[in-house]
């Protein structure tokens, strides 16, 4: 059997379209849905002219992690932490030559956290900057109770991304790259790609695999409550799972008498009204206990251990609440002790 070599010039060849990568393909169809033309140059890292291009870095201007889907990724969450008014400015008002704009930049990385993590690619798409420290060290809800300013404009962000027109778009470019990352985690195990973990059956962010749903204080008889969908108790936990809690927990917990809800309401008859007077008040909603800086006035302490001073009379709003029921642990989740 012999060989040839075809010695026909280049230029007398036929060729087909060009090879592209499949996933920077799904965010070049994101971005044109949203009324973006991305370009590539050496000249630039990632820059928004203010109109309609987005020029982002020619290859050999990124490191070995960087892609130019999670370039694109990054800029439209920019563009939702700053919302429709910086749509037509350069770099959405933005410079990053200090840090006049580290907070919105903190924002941005907390956004693309929350929008990527329930498809399992909060480390595919995740920055590749300096800021990564930042981006690594986000609590398993990025958009959960904390004292981060970032918080405001991120959350801000999150209801433009998910109620606004960009929506769909978004949706649609997190669930192809899923797909993909789906496929491929079946036979190779190299590559940015094989960081994504495979999504969970609720639409909740995937856990680290360890653990299960059984014995999650949000399943309740095979259903996730935090969910509200029929879920396995062998399937892999979520990044939410929560403990079991019991009775020992609320002295070092006291979610439910500060900054969990705002305030309790006092029955007819309660015996705080007769022994408590100077506690309750009435803004024409009936008695109520207040929480004056979040905590409960029955509070012995605004630090734990947490004890209530007239826990045997207790209203029946805080009697009626079950340790580790729904009520308990959005308790939780809004003081930050929980995802």
């Amino acid at each position: 059997m012999s060989t040839t070599t075809s010695t026909m010039p280049a230029d007398e060849r036929s060729f087909g379209p060009d090879y592209r990568d499949p996933v920077d393909e799904i965010w070049r169809a994101a971005a044109s849905r949203l009324g973006m033309v991305v370009a590539r140059s050496d000249e630039v890292f990632a820059s928004w002219d203010g109109q309609r291009t987005l020029t982002i870095s020619e290859p050999s201007g990124f490191d070995p992690d960087d892609c130019l889907a999670q370039m694109i990724f990054h800029e439209i969450c920019h563009a939702l932490v700053e919302g429709p008014s910086a749509h037509r400015l350069p770099d959405w008002g933005l410079e990053n030559i200090d840090d006049r704009d580290i907070l919105r930049e903190y924002a941005c990385h907390r956004l693309q956290a929350a929008l990527s993590d329930p498809y399992g690619l909060r480390a595919v798409l995740a920055p590749t900057t300096v800021h990564r420290t930042y981006y690594d060290a986000l609590p398993a809800d990025p958009l959960g109770p904390c004292d981060d300013p970032a918080l405001v404009p991120a959350r801000a962000g999150w209801r433009r991304a998910t109620q606004g027109p960009w929506a769909a778009a978004i949706a649609q470019a997190l669930e192809a790259t899923a797909d993909i990352a789906d496929v491929l985690r079946r036979i190779s195990s190299d590559g940015l790609l094989s960081q994504a973990r495979p999504r969970h059956p609720t639409g909740l962010p995937p856990g680290d695999g360890t653990t299960s749903c059984g014995g999650c204080a949000w399943l309740d008889d095979a259903r996730c409550r935090r969910a509200d969908v029929a879920v396995s108790p062998q399937t892999p936990a979520c990044r939410y799972r929560q403990r079991l809690l019991t009775a020992r927990d609320c002295a070092d917990c006291g979610a439910c008498c500060r900054q969990g809800f705002d305030v309790v309401d006092v029955e007819p008859g309660n015996p705080v009204l007769l022994r408590r007077p100077e506690w309750v008040v009435d803004h024409g909603w009936g008695p109520q206990l207040p929480r004056p800086a979040g905590h409960c006035v029955a509070l012995a302490s605004h630090q734990a251990p947490y004890r209530c001073q007239i826990y045997a009379d207790r209203p029946r709003g805080c009697r009626d609440l079950e340790v580790g029921g729904p009520a308990c642990l959005e308790a939780r989740r809004r003081v930050g002790l929980s995802a």
